[in-house]
């Protein structure tokens, strides 16, 4: 009875600890450091994906590329050199 009451309070105690102190699904965090994260977090859904120019190597927004025969160009004067 004791040995069995004895484990379960390690156990208990080494769960405590390896969750750092805290219970997650009972402890919220309300630090400044989880808001600065969800912050960036954020920031990083709104850049746009960008290609290289495989003429110059200028990296352009895929919306102001000019795309022809599955490569990339940044204007039509890359375009042209590459022809």
């Amino acid at each position: 009875m004791w040995l069995r009451l004895l484990i379960l309070i390690i156990a208990g105690v080494a769960l405590y600890r390896f969750f750092g102190g805290k219970v997650p699904f009972l402890d919220k965090d309300f630090s400044y450091k989880s808001k600065k994260v969800k912050e960036e977090e954020s920031d990083f859904a709104n850049i746009e994906p960008t290609s290289s120019c495989v003429v110059c190597g200028t990296y352009v927004t895929q919306e102001d590329a000019i795309i022809h025969k599955k490569r990339t160009y940044c204007s039509t004067e890359c375009l042209e050199k590459a022809k």
